[in-house]
């Protein structure tokens, strides 16, 4: 199970509101799976997630859905992982 936790998630995708670098936002990165807390560092093209704790088996393709509160603030693709 360990082999299988992230950290970071890279996301080809957008930020519908100006999310400043740094700010957490929760991430939803399975439909049936909770929120967890993450740091958006905004990329062309895309964001990089720094998770507040490990999330297992996200793969490429997965979608990652942001929310500050109630709103959807971004929505990406997974494009790659790092290891917790």
């Amino acid at each position: 199970r360990e082999a299988l936790a992230c950290r970071r998630v890279s996301a080809r995708g957008r930020l519908y509101v100006e999310i400043g670098q740094g700010e957490v936002v929760e991430a939803k990165l399975r439909y049936r799976s909770p929120a967890v807390p993450a740091r958006v560092v905004s990329r062309r093209g895309g964001f990089l997630l720094e998770l507040a704790e490990p999330v297992e088996a996200v793969a490429p393709g997965q979608a990652a859905v942001l929310y500050q509160e109630d709103a959807v603030v971004g929505f990406g693709v997974v494009t790659g992982t790092r290891a917790a």
